[in-house]
């Protein structure tokens, strides 16, 4: 074999929860994190030497500041393989919309490599090396529904019963016509330290109770929310909006992109009405389900 495509999904937190700065500079959080059956396509070839990239989106980045690029020297550097790869990603996932597109691509790199070249890495290594590369990073080497963590890089995967009453579940997505900086959002938490931070206990009691009773509505949650929407009203307006009427709603990672729950086509064309009526032409909406 020596080419694989891949799917490379997006992500949605069901709950992000951030609560300070840890010693090493990063955040430590407490996260729900499901992967979507919505994202890239990543085509994986090896060639002679070096690192080839190319991307159907120009606004993506190439070089070093791609994440794909920077996995491909990771798992060379590890592994001491000496094999080239060329990549070629089908982007469909919005940047600066906290659904993980940099993220996914990256892990999914990993995976592709691993496997082209026999497997030289087992599952720890893969992520690992994934961690090393961003925070998301790990949870895109399984992309099943987790608990995350750490700096994100703990993951613990749900019982099989909450997963299972997660699978499948609509997911209507949707993006105003600009994106957030990941490393603004943070530093804007920081700025507003320590009341911007959650208690790690609240975010473990929404986990709980969750886990006893199934019901989404009282886990969603997000740290971001309240800076992000401080800026950019939009965020906030519609998602006030959406709440009135009665819809599970929150905006995902660091935004700028938003998610709401569905349960049936009627209230998938409500929803679609709202967000249009709110963001006009620049609107991205998708429906899709979780994974």
């Amino acid at each position: 074999m020596t080419s694989l495509s891949l799917d490379s999904p997006a992500k949605i937190n069901l709950m992000l929860s951030v609560h300070g700065q840890r010693g090493d500079g990063f955040h430590a959080l407490t996260s729900l994190i499901v992967a979507l059956d919505f994202g890239d396509r990543l085509h994986v070839s090896l060639k002679g030497d070096g690192v080839d990239f190319h991307c159907s989106d120009p606004e993506v980045p190439t070089g070093e500041a791609n994440l794909i690029v920077r996995a491909a020297c990771a798992f060379r550097s590890r592994t001491g393989i000496k094999e080239g790869f060329k990549f070629d990603l089908d982007k469909r996932i919005p940047m600066g919309a906290g659904l993980g597109g940099g993220s996914s691509n990256a892990a999914v790199a990993l995976r592709a490599m691993n496997e082209l070249t026999g497997r030289p890495l087992n599952r720890s290594d893969l992520q690992d090396l994934a961690a090393d590369l961003g925070s998301d990073c790990p949870f895109f080497i399984d992309a099943v529904p987790a608990k995350m963590t750490g700096r994100g890089d703990i993951l613990d995967p749900l019982p099989q019963d909450l997963a299972k009453q997660l699978r499948g579940r609509r997911v209507l997505i949707f993006r105003p016509d600009f994106g957030v900086n990941t490393r603004w959002a943070y530093r804007r938490l920081i700025e507003a330290s320590p009341r911007a931070y959650e208690p790690e206990a609240l975010a473990s009691a929404r986990l709980n109770d969750f886990a006893s009773s199934g019901e989404l509505s009282g886990l969603l949650s997000n740290t971001f929310e309240a800076c992000v929407g401080a800026k950019y009203l939009a965020i906030p307006c519609l998602l006030e909006e959406l709440r009135a009427e009665g819809h599970l709603c929150l905006m995902s990672g660091s935004g700028s992109c938003c998610f709401a729950l569905a349960e049936n086509e009627v209230e998938v064309a409500a929803i679609r009405t709202i967000c249009h009526s709110a963001w006009g032409s620049g609107l991205f909406f998708i429906e899709t389900s979780i994974l």
